[in-house]
């Protein structure tokens, strides 16, 4: 299923595919950003974020401590 179709649905492992390639060439930050919080919002028990890729979020990533 697609993120999108996923909106209003809750899973206890979520890890959403290709978050660390986006924003895409051209693509708004703010219209990108609302796909990952989608599919970040359904996790209920574990969320997985992959860092691949060389978009700004991934580097954003890479920035945050846990």
């Amino acid at each position: 299923m697609t993120i999108m179709v996923s909106k209003g649905l809750e899973f206890p492992v979520v890890a959403p595919p290709g978050v660390g390639h986006m924003p895409a060439p051209g693509e708004d930050e703010k219209d990108a950003a609302g796909v990952p919080y989608v599919a970040a919002t359904r996790a209920t028990q574990r969320l997985v974020i992959g860092s691949g890729g060389n978009g700004r979020f991934r580097r954003q990533l890479e920035r945050l401590t846990f």
